[in-house]
């Protein structure tokens, strides 16, 4: 019985610091407020689309990547 609450206690003390790792993300992913970002670091419209909520989704930033790779291969072609 000792065994099992040493494991019981064990198990709670790793669930609670990975909670504390991930709870910052989870609590942005709940609230539909605005996320305020005091310094943008020369990101003006990264920090716009922060506060609006605007941020591309999955597949949005996956069609971005692919087109900037062809502009890449495109350049290097061009180079060569």
């Amino acid at each position: 019985m000792i065994l099992l609450v040493v494991v019981l206690a064990i198990v709670l003390l790793l669930v609670a610091k990975q909670w504390r790792s991930v709870a910052p993300t989870v609590m942005q992913l709940d609230d539909d407020t605005p996320m305020i970002v005091p310094n943008t670091h020369g990101e003006a419209g990264a920090g716009a689309a922060l506060q609006n909520g605007q941020l591309p989704n999955l597949n949005q930033m996956r069609q971005a990547t692919d087109t900037h790779a062809q502009e890449v291969q495109e350049t290097f072609a061009e180079v060569e």
